[in-house]
């Protein structure tokens, strides 16, 4: 059975793919279809345009996120493969909805299927390395070692919607960081390899499990990636006609983005990156 690392490219994941080399690395990248967000940076577009043979416009994560899987590449002397699924326009379309706390078919749908789409076919059940660490062990809790996932495998030839659907049973999962700490793997890069500047905020930038201080900070930085967040809301508006927003407390990121008071904050450890997990990776 062979192993997987699953790439980020934040501090954490990028740590456990060097110091727990796998048979697979693996990115799943976050794409939206927006072409105001494409990187600014020719190399990181041309790096995300050969990944995924040339279908990518822009993405959800930072960067700075795909600089880093660019060096990580080159530290680890191997392959990381790229997959993508639909657009986060297309995922939200097909839901007719914002994804929420109680409904987070963003990660399913753009993170783990693109994932075992390409791993299952080609390896069949594979292990899984998960960068869960110790100051996260919530995380590693409600992680369990098993994941198992539900795919349509035929069609019906009568009516609409008669796939037959089978479950399989595809990761078993493990977490080689469950006794390290953060600051240790900060203060690695910091030693090894200071050159490799790391976004400070890692996953997808407007994520709504993410409070608004760190939205209007990733606004910030990445504008045009923050711009297609708060137009998501704005279609739903349309659309709906009723107050729909990333976060439960109404308030807007265009608001986010306007409000001076959340610029009261300086240090980046100052708040929890994620309310999901307690992640700060």
């Amino acid at each position: 059975m062979i192993t997987v690392n699953s790439v980020s490219g934040g501090k954490t994941s990028s740590y456990m793919a060097i110091h727990n080399p796998a048979d697979v690395n693996i990115f799943a990248c976050v794409c939206i279809d927006y072409h105001k967000a494409a990187p600014k940076d020719p190399a990181i577009l041309k790096y995300a345009l050969e990944k995924l043979d040339g279908n990518f416009i822009a993405s959800a994560e930072r960067q700075k996120t795909l600089r880093v899987l660019m060096d990580l590449e080159q530290i680890l002397g191997k392959e990381i493969v790229w997959v993508r699924g639909k657009s986060f326009d297309q995922v939200i379309d097909e839901n007719s909805a914002l994804p929420t706390w109680a409904r987070r078919f963003c990660t399913t749908e753009m993170k783990m299927i693109p994932i075992f789409e390409y791993l299952f076919p080609r390896y069949g059940k594979t292990i899984h390395n998960i960068g869960f660490r110790g100051d996260e062990p919530e995380r590693i809790l409600k992680g369990g070692k098993q994941r198992t996932i539900e795919r349509p495998i035929s069609c019906d030839n009568f009516g609409m919607n008669h796939q037959k659907w089978a479950e399989f049973d595809w990761q078993i999962k493990q977490f080689p960081l469950k006794t390290t700490f953060h600051y240790q793997i900060r203060s690695w890069w910091i030693k090894n390899f200071p050159e490799v500047d790391f976004p400070w905020d890692s996953n997808c930038a407007g994520c709504h499990h993410k409070p608004n201080e760190v939205i209007k900070r990733n606004y910030e930085e990445d504008p045009e990636i923050l711009e297609w967040f708060a137009m998501q809301e704005d279609k739903k508006l349309r659309l709906d006609k009723k107050n729909v927003t990333w976060h439960d407390d109404r308030i807007t990121y265009w608001e986010i983005f306007k409000t001076e008071y959340w610029n009261l904050f300086s240090e980046v450890n100052d708040f929890t990156m994620c309310n999901s997990g307690g992640c700060t990776d």
